[in-house]
């Protein structure tokens, strides 16, 4: 079962469904669908190492990059989804000995020199108790020729930045970005998430997630609320563009902007939209 955090003050647990993948009629179209069930359509089974111990997803410009854990296992790959799972490049985590944790896209704009600014590409990954977290570039496109993917010429998965962190449990778990306010959203195995500023990488604040029911006490129907500890995998959606939020302008183009023009901001009229969610798991739970 998949719940959805409200982005707001409160930030309370929600059920969702059972099982959950964002789809559309379209996303199937001319395509023969493998499975069907009442909440999804599977269209597609590509092979994946099973020595690999995945602990990050996340997808930019038509490649999947994957990050896996274990001391002395833990790595950074871009796949190839339209090649049958190809990997492209296989960057591992140094020091060898750091267990890595969860990753995500995102992006910063940033002054190119002159007068304009330009986006760069970027993907932060965090680590289980080794509170040091990295941050790759991705700003050369991330297509490398089929037998030239570790290619020392390129900058693609350079590590550009290293950085120590803190939070509740003093661990990483995992980590997503909301482009509206520029912020990650992290968990640690509490029941609290972690708000970092996208660039600098301060701590905002911190938020509980708590779980309301109702139950009977003394005859009476009441409310109470559940500190809700584990939670793990974050995943931002926003529901009205069926995406993460971001534009068609984050689809891998290297997009520049004047520094007075609106384009080089998201809307932030509405920052917390109703159609916006966090999707969470908790750990080792149904749920």
């Amino acid at each position: 079962m998949i719940f959805y955090l409200s982005i707001n003050a409160s930030l309370f647990l929600a059920i969702l469904c059972s099982r959950f993948i964002f789809h559309t009629s379209a996303s199937s179209a001319g395509r023969e669908v493998l499975r069907v069930s009442k909440d999804y359509e599977l269209l597609e089974m590509v092979p994946h190492d099973t020595s690999s111990f995945t602990q990050g997803l996340t997808y930019y410009n038509e490649h999947i990059y994957e990050g896996t854990g274990l001391e002395h296992q833990s790595h950074i790959f871009q796949h190839d989804p339209s090649d049958s799972m190809t990997t492209l490049r296989r960057i591992p985590l140094a020091p060898a000995n750091f267990f890595g944790e969860g990753i995500a896209y995102y992006y910063i704009w940033a002054n190119d020199g002159g007068d304009n600014m330009r986006k760069e590409h970027r993907l932060i990954q965090l680590t289980w108790k080794n509170k040091r977290g990295f941050i790759y570039s991705l700003d050369d496109g991330g297509n490398p020729k089929k037998n030239d993917s570790q290619s020392e010429n390129s900058s693609h998965l350079k590590v550009i930045r290293e950085f120590d962190y803190d939070t509740v449990t003093g661990e990483g778990w995992g980590i997503t970005f909301l482009p509206h306010t520029n912020e990650f959203y992290i968990s640690d195995g509490s029941h609290f998430l972690s708000v970092w500023d996208a660039e600098s990488l301060d701590l905002k604040r911190k938020i509980p997630v708590k779980f309301e029911r109702k139950v009977m006490v003394d005859g009476e129907l009441t409310s109470e609320s559940l500190d809700v500890d584990y939670i793990n995998e974050l995943e931002f959606v926003d529901f009205e563009t069926g995406g993460d939020g971001t534009t068609d302008r984050d689809s891998g183009e290297e997009g520049v902007c004047s520094n007075d023009d609106t384009e080089c901001n998201d809307d932030t009229s509405s920052p917390h939209k109703q159609s916006m969610r966090i999707l969470a798991n908790v750990w080792y739970q149904d749920l």
